[in-house]
């Protein structure tokens, strides 16, 4: 009897929670996407997303209704983006990075977000533990441990290097928490780590500069959403100077960059569109655990290794997944 009280109990807290967080019950589900960068940069991802959610049924003007919103790359504007999302009572938002969950983590507590790529859900107060969020917060962790790994691709691929640069956006807070990880693996491999920081893209001529009157020897584009909306424009200038970039955009790596660590983004948002089809069918986000990427890749280019005069070691080259000729 009691198993069966604790059951009825379970199902009422599942039922409740559905109604409490979509205000569209009879009419189509809202699904709210805020993506903190430039639309010209994450249409792609918003695009990865639709697909997904197509695929299990989630067809816009079919019973769902997408609800769009760019941030620019203007941080100081997402609390009020999120704000006006959450007003409009969608049945789940999808956001990204530290800053994208803060603002709707901050706007509801009790509409469902579910982040695509974020570094540290749990220190920041989004979750509770990965296993069990215990909130309205959940979705695919981007470790932070990425940085340590890049940077010791740095010192693999480039074995006499001595100062390494990482490029971070400043209004954006999540870049602390990269910038003290590199620091202490770049001294932990004995690089003299350089930060050069920006506040806006019109700035990253004077970046470059910056960085070569430094005297760097690599550049890392810290792991952020500005990197992410610039990251072509970065690369270009860094091949033009032939300055090695590191990055942990696998996807980007094909264009320029000299290596890159990390997981495709498109199976980010794949595995992001489940969480919402679980969610949409009655499951507790708080309940969802944070899931772990699968899948990482090295890639190099050796192409831009011959641009920029690069001799990448055998052993690297063996072990990365995708060589780029």
């Amino acid at each position: 009897m009691k198993r069966r009280a604790v059951l009825i109990a379970g199902g009422v807290s599942i039922l409740s929670w559905a109604a409490k967080s979509s205000a569209q019950a009879g009419g189509p589900k809202l699904i709210a996407v805020l993506m903190p960068g430039t639309q010209d940069a994450f249409r792609t991802r918003v695009d990865w997303l639709r697909s997904e959610l197509a695929k299990l049924g989630y067809v816009d003007g079919r019973g769902i209704v997408f609800l769009e919103r760019f941030g620019e790359d203007r941080t100081e504007r997402l609390a009020e983006i999120a704000s006006d999302l959450a007003a409009k009572r969608p049945a789940v938002i999808v956001t990204l990075s530290t800053a994208g969950v803060r603002a709707c983590f901050e706007a509801t507590k009790t509409i469902p977000i579910v982040f695509a790529t974020m570094g540290a859900p749990v220190e920041e107060g989004f979750a509770k533990s990965l296993r069990r969020p215990g909130g309205n917060v959940t979705g695919i962790l981007t470790p932070a441990e990425v940085v340590e790994k890049i940077v010791e691709i740095g010192r693999e691929a480039m074995p006499k290097a001595q100062r390494f640069a990482i490029l971070v956006h400043q209004p954006d807070p999540a870049h602390l928490t990269s910038l003290n990880r590199f620091r202490q693996a770049a001294r932990k491999l004995q690089f003299d780590p350089i930060v050069v920081s920006v506040a806006a893209a019109s700035e990253l001529a004077r970046a470059f500069e910056e960085t070569l009157a430094k005297k760097a020897d690599l550049l890392f584009p810290s792991n952020q959403v500005f990197s992410s909306s610039h990251l072509r424009e970065i690369g270009e200038r860094a091949l033009k100077v032939k300055l090695p970039l590191l990055t942990s955009y696998v996807d980007f790596i094909a264009t320029a960059g000299l290596a890159a660590y990390g997981t495709r983004r498109e199976e980010n948002y794949r595995r992001a569109a489940a969480l919402v089809d679980q969610i949409l069918r009655g499951a507790n986000p708080g309940e969802l655990p944070i899931e772990r990427p699968s899948g990482w890749e090295l890639a190099v280019n050796l192409k831009t290794a011959r641009a920029i005069g690069v001799t990448l070691p055998q052993a690297l080259l063996l072990r990365a997944t995708r060589v780029i000729e």
